[in-house]
Order: C-alpha cells, then sequence, then structure tokens
C-alpha cells in the first residue's frame, strides 16, 4: 500500500519528466562522440576554422544557373531580414550556389570563359550537363539549436520564391539528415507506441487470463517506464533516436517479469495456506526473478561503456528501469495476490500440462542429435562471424522509399555526390614554400583525388586561380612570375570563400573532393586510399620538414569513426556482458563447467543471428549492434526459471540417484518437471517480448526497425534455446555436471 501511495504521489512528476524528454530535440551524430574523440576534435577545428559542416542542399528542377529564383533565396536567407531565433542570433552563416562560383571564375583578374568554368565546377556545384545548380546554406550554432525550423524555413521559402510543387524541392545535407531522424524517430514512438502497448497489454492478459491482474503489471511496468523518463532528466541526458525504443522494451520486460511472478505464486497458492501465499511465492521466486532481472539489467548496463552517446545513455536507463520494474513488482504483486488470488479453470492447465509434457518427451528423446545439430550451427555462424560490418551511412537509416532517399537519388544524379572529404594542407609560419608552389601542391592533391573512381568533383584553390605554366625557358618563368603576383592577389578573396585561411600561425589551403552518400562505399578501405594517394604529394614538396602537413576530415572520416565505434562497442559490450552473467551463472550453478553449459543456450541466438549476418555482410546500424548485449540479458531469464524447477525436480528425486541409469533418470524427471511449471510462462514471456517489440517493425526509421525485428527474432531463437538447446543439455550426458555433488561422488 506505501508504494502504491508513493507512486501515485510521484505520478504528476513522473508524467512531466516524460513530457519534458520527449519535446526535447535528440542530439545530432557528431555529439553522439565524444568531445575527446580525435575525429571529433580534429573535424570542430575544421568547422572553426573554416564554416560549418552542417548544411542544408537544396535543389529542383528549374535551378539552374542564372536563375533569378537563386538570387531571391540568397537575399531572403543573408540580407537584413534573415531569419533569427528568439535571442535575435541569425540561423545561416552563408548560402552560396554554382552562380556565385561561377561569376568569380568569370570575373577578372581570372576571367576565364564560361564553359572552362562550369567544367571545373561539375560534380561539385554544377550538375554533368551544364545548367543544374543548387544552393548550399551553411547554418550557425542558432540554427543548429533551431534546426528543425530553419529546414521548415528553407522549405517554405523556396515553395514560395523557387517551385510551387512540394515533390519537385530536394532537399539533403547533414542538417536535413538529423531532422529527418527526429522525426523519423519521434513518429515511430508516437505512430507505433499506443498499438504497441495496446498489443502487450492484450497479450499480458491472455497469458495471465485475468483482467485485473493484466492491468496491475502493466501499469506497474508502465510507471517504471515513467521512472526512465525521470532518470534522464535528473542526469540531465537528451533523448536520442536510440532511446526511442527504450519505453516500449522497459515496458515489455516488466509484463514479462509479472508474468513469472504471478507464476510463482500460482505455484505457491497449490502448495497449502492461502494466507502465506506471498511469502512462499518470494521464497521461491525471488532468486530467479531477482537473478532474471538483474542479468538483464546487466545485458543492458554493458552498454554503458560505449563510446557513442546514445548507446551508452540507452543502457544506462534501460538498466535503471530494468531494476525499478523488479523492486515495484515485488513490492505490489505478491501483497494483491494474497488478498485476491487469481481463481483458474483447470482444464487449461491441465491441457497445458499435458502439451508441455508431450513435447519435453521428443525433446529428451531427441537430446543427443539436438545438441549435435546445435553445436555445429553454432561452429558454421562463428566463422562468419569476422564478416560483420557496420554502418551509420544514410542509406542505412532509411527505406529505399523514404523521401530522403528519393531527394539524395535526385540530387546525385542532377548534380553529383554529396559526401564530402576534406584534405586541408597546413603551411606553417616558418615554411619556405612559396605561394605558387603551394598552388602546386593542392593542383597535385586534387589531381590525385579526382583519380580515384568513387569521387565526382574536387574544389579547391585551384579550381578559382589560373593554370601555371608547365612549359620551361625564360618566357614561361616570366609568365609564371605574374601568376604568381597574381595568386597572391587573389588569396584575400579566397579567404573570403573559406577556400583559404591565415591563422596568423599556419596557412591553410582546403580540399574538397564529393562521394556518393548512396554507393555502398567502404568508408574506411577509401580514406585508406586517399591517404595513400595525397600523402606522397606532401612528401614530395618538403613535408614536415618544409612545414607541410595534411588533415583528412570532413562528413566521412566522422561517420566511419562513428562505425568503426560500433563495431567495437558490439563486441566489447557483448563480451563484458558474456563474462560477468557466465560468472554469475558458475556461482549459481556452484560449478564452472555447469555454468559454462548452462551459458550455450543463452549465446546459441546472438551467435546464430549475427554468424548469419557476417555470412551475408548485411551493415548493422547503431539499433541492431545494440541488441545483442538487450538479448543476451533476455536470453538468460529463461534460463534462470527453468534451472530453478529443474534443481528443484533434482532436489526431490536425489534419493534415486545411486548409480548412473538413477541419475540419468533423475535428471530426466526433473527436465519434465522444469518444462511443466516453467514452459508456459517462458512462452507467454517470449510472446509478449517478441510481439511487442515487433511493432516498431513498421517504423520508417530503419534503425528503430532493425531493432525491432532482430530483437524479436532473437527472443524468438532464446526461447528455442531455453525450452529445446538447454532440455536437451541437462538430458543428455553433458547433463551429468548439475547432478547434486553426493550424487555425482557415489
Amino acid at each position: 500500500m506505501v508504494t502504491l501511495v508513493t507512486l501515485a504521489t510521484c505520478s504528476p512528476w513522473i508524467v512531466q519528466s516524460a513530457v519534458e524528454i520527449l519535446s526535447l530535440d535528440s542530439t545530432t551524430p557528431i555529439e553522439w562522440l565524444p568531445e575527446s574523440f580525435p575525429p571529433r576534435q580534429a573535424y570542430g577545428l575544421f568547422c572553426r576554422e573554416f564554416e560549418s559542416g552542417d548544411v542544408v542542399v537544396a535543389s529542383w528542377p528549374e535551378c539552374t544557373l542564372g536563375s533569378p529564383a537563386i538570387d531571391r533565396f540568397i537575399a531572403a536567407a543573408t540580407g537584413p531580414n534573415a531569419p533569427r531565433n528568439a535571442g535575435g542570433k541569425l540561423w545561416f552563416e552563408s548560402a552560396v550556389a554554382g552562380t556565385t562560383a561561377l561569376e568569380r571564375l568569370t570575373s577578372p583578374p581570372l576571367s576565364l570563359d564560361r564553359d572552362t568554368a562550369i567544367e571545373r565546377l561539375k560534380g561539385v556545384l554544377v550538375g554533368p550537363d551544364g545548367r543544374q545548380t543548387c544552393l548550399i546554406i551553411a547554418l550557425t550554432e542558432a540554427g543548429l539549436t533551431d534546426r528543425r525550423r530553419a529546414t521548415a524555413w528553407i522549405r517554405d521559402t523556396l515553395l514560395r520564391t523557387a517551385t510551387t510543387e512540394a515533390d519537385d524541392l530536394h532537399l539533403a545535407g547533414s542538417v536535413v539528415d538529423n531532422v529527418t531522424v527526429d522525426e523519423a524517430s519521434a513518429e515511430s514512438l508516437h505512430v507505433y507506441g499506443g498499438p504497441a502497448a495496446l498489443a502487450i497489454f492484450l497479450l499480458t492478459w491472455w497469458s495471465l487470463r485475468s483482467m485485473r491482474y493484466a492491468l496491475l503489471v502493466f501499469l506497474l511496468s508502465l510507471v517504471c517506464v515513467g521512472l526512465c523518463f525521470v532518470s534522464l532528466r535528473l542526469c540531465g541526458d537528451r533523448m536520442n533516436p536510440v532511446l526511442i525504443v527504450m519505453p516500449l522494451l522497459v515496458l515489455t520486460l516488466g509484463v514479462s517479469g509479472g508474468i513469472h511472478l504471478v507464476n510463482y505464486l500460482g505455484e505457491a497458492s497449490q502448495q497449502g495456506d492461502e494466507q502465506m501465499v506471498a511469502w512462499r511465492a518470494i521464497a521461491l521466486g525471488w532468486v530467479p526473478c531477482s537473478l532474471s532481472a538483474g542479468t538483464t539489467a546487466l545485458g543492458l548496463a554493458s552498454l554503458v561503456i560505449s563510446e557513442l552517446e546514445p548507446i551508452r545513455v540507452f543502457g544506462f536507463h534501460s538498466a535503471l528501469g530494468v531494476l525499478a520494474t523488479l523492486a515495484v513488482l515485488f513490492l505490489i504483486v505478491p501483497g494483491v495476490y494474497s488478498r485476491w488470488p487469481i481463481r483458474r479453470a483447470t482444464g487449461g492447465d491441465v491441457e497445458a500440462s499435458a502439451t508441455s509434457s508431450r513435447f519435453a518427451a521428443g525433446v529428451v528423446r531427441s537430446a543427443g542429435p539436438i545438441v549435435v545439430v546445435a553445436a555445429i550451427a553454432m561452429l558454421v555462424a562463428v566463422v562468419g562471424v569476422p564478416g560483420i560490418r557496420t554502418s551509420v551511412a544514410i542509406d542505412t537509416l532509411f527505406t529505399a522509399e523514404s523521401r530522403m532517399i528519393r531527394d539524395y537519388h535526385w540530387l546525385e544524379q542532377a548534380i553529383g555526390p554529396l559526401v564530402p572529404v576534406e584534405v586541408v594542407l597546413r603551411f606553417g609560419e616558418a615554411s619556405d614554400i612559396r605561394p605558387a608552389e603551394r598552388l602546386d601542391a593542392v593542383q597535385e592533391v586534387g589531381a590525385a583525388l579526382r583519380d580515384l573512381p568513387e569521387v565526382s568533383g574536387v574544389l579547391s584553390a585551384a579550381t578559382f586561380l589560373p593554370d601555371l605554366p608547365a612549359a620551361s625557358g625564360s618566357r614561361a618563368a616570366a609568365r609564371k612570375a605574374i601568376v604568381a603576383r597574381k595568386l597572391e592577389a587573389n588569396l584575400a578573396s579566397l579567404t573570403d570563400m573559406r577556400i583559404i585561411r591565415d591563422t596568423g600561425r599556419e596557412q591553410l589551403w582546403r580540399v574538397t573532393a564529393r562521394t556518393s552518400a548512396l554507393a555502398g562505399i567502404d568508408y574506411s578501405e577509401f580514406l585508406d586510399e586517399v591517404r595513400r594517394r595525397v600523402d606522397p604529394v606532401v612528401v614530395a614538396h618538403g613535408g614536415a620538414a618544409h612545414g607541410l602537413t595534411a588533415d583528412y576530415t570532413g562528413a566521412m572520416p566522422l561517420i566511419n569513426a562513428i562505425q568503426k565505434t560500433l563495431l567495437h562497442d558490439l563486441f566489447t559490450s557483448f563480451l563484458s556482458a558474456c563474462l560477468v552473467i557466465s560468472l554469475v551463472m558458475m556461482v549459481v550453478e556452484r560449478s564452472v563447467v555447469a555454468g559454462l553449459v548452462a551459458m550455450i543456450p543463452n549465446v546459441f541466438p546472438m551467435v546464430l543471428l549475427f554468424g548469419l549476418l557476417g555470412w551475408t555482410r548485411l551493415a548493422l546500424d547503431i539499433g541492431s549492434v545494440m541488441t545483442a548485449s538487450v538479448a543476451l540479458g533476455m536470453a538468460v531469464d529463461g534460463t534462470f526459471h527453468f534451472m530453478t524447477f529443474f534443481r528443484r525436480g533434482l532436489s526431490r528425486d536425489e534419493g534415486g540417484a545411486d548409480d548412473a541409469g538413477g541419475a540419468a533418470a533423475t535428471r530426466v524427471g526433473a527436465v519434465y518437471e522444469a518444462f511443466r511449471h516453467s514452459a508456459p510462462a517462458l512462452t507467454q514471456s517470449a510472446i509478449v517480448c517478441g510481439l511487442g517489440i515487433l511493432a516498431f517493425a513498421g517504423s520508417s526509421f530503419a534503425p528503430t526497425r532493425r531493432f525491432a525485428w532482430m530483437l524479436s527474432l532473437l527472443v524468438a531463437t532464446a526461447l528455442v534455446g531455453d525450452l529445446v538447446v538447454l532440455p536437451a543439455l541437462l538430458a543428455s550426458r553433458v547433463g551429468r555436471w548439475f547432478e547434486p555433488r553426493r550424487s555425482k561422488n557415489s
């Protein structure tokens, strides 16, 4: 009663916390990485030295060179009436188009002819047809904070000034990616959260066959979901796309624990005085329920070691939510049950018991072949595990039919690839390399990048400066000197265009190459190839000895760093969770070997699924990486509950285990008892968890969808592990390790 009153009193605060957390913008991918992470530091330095890498790329069929709509938009975005936030700070840092760059190239002092100038801009700001161009709008810090409103302003303004057809307007870029991720992840919760919660409630009702207890367990689990939002608020953590699945996950885990607790209460009610049913149930079930919730929390908490904020925050607060459900359910449900027990018809229980017995008999008869097949399947899967790869590229975040992917396809065909790779040549203050020679180095770097098949275009100082004479002789030397003077005279304008920067301590020359966001490029291999091509150019021009170094940054190195971190997190979090849970299992089973054997059905689902993904080379995203540790914790739940009744069966028949045959018969009998008492609850719990999470499989946000179907598949496979592989191991010769010591000694 005290717990119920406390929760009721705190409910307004819980609701307020949930509303505040869900109303916040989620974090951007660069914020997922810690500030000490080298790629983030390099990218942040690049943004401070040149310009924000957070841009919106916009185009439409009539967005051609010389289009007056481009000028109208640039005037609206950067003029005296440019949009600002509530504090008066501008949203946009700059807005440029191919027209702006073309004017620079065709005007004095360069005065290139129009065709040559357009050729230089193809694949970056001008399309293959020589006419189509795009707008590139860079956002300020204030604009990023209001990125949803800023992006909406861009879209609305272009629909007023450029095109009236919404389908003809195509937006892309990092800011649009972030906004679309925010909207898609929030939509997943708003659209699928309610139906998923309803499905979970109905499945709970079906499992418990009591509306009263289904409602009680559901509401208590829902309150614990609210407590997760309270912990988010207290810790100052923000919403992110990964956290969208947290409420439903904690709800399903809470309901699952409630089903098992009510099952123990039902067992206790059949053993005598109803006045003591709550205490008998607690005595019978507190250890397996605590171990189940504890190991699930350990699996989730293992994600805290991740360097990526979304995974770390998800693991921490989900673990707190699971532990909260354990405490709340034990404090309330047994007391309610002792006053108002469930009165069930015996027919359903008898039929369920008969079904469990028949299934158990089949497993026991085929124990040997089951163990062999499971072992072979795991070995084959393990061979494929090294092939696992990860990706956070845009094509792994959305379906091929989504508006975002369609816009990327259109822009890459009309203009060129959109993912930038930035090479910054740094000439130190003491560098003796002259400006003309620096331009030589930039041209050679640009040529090296342009030779890569993945690169569509290169933009650098060489794009906006005259070519240096290649011939020798006195006349060539004179012409080269003239061009060098023009180059020095143009450095100021290139500084304004953020292509060359002079910091006082060093001079920076920027070379930007563009690659496709949708071509499935292996970013790690591509970046290695970029370094192999550029490093010799740096060395040929003197390298560090002459004050010249090269930095590699931009969106692609950042994405590559996130992908490597994801792969590292997958293995480290899973292995750490597996190690800790294995130690717990050894302590519970009082045997190192028995504990390791009991872990086989728990790692069985993860090995099979991730081995298959390794064999098929399907990329894992930020959502699917978390499923291994989460599913491991959930799989152990069933093992603890099954082993509780198995050990109870062994202790009852221990006296008949005087020889090998008797010991085997005792194990088989204990397997039958474990099936009879735990199989229905394990099946119901798996159905609730699997189908509840599967509701998100329809989400348009791919990480949420993959998390849903992968976790549901792992839950289903974990049920096979607990009700097929584990009983087969216990009934086979391997099961001797689980016999009480007195039986083994005799």
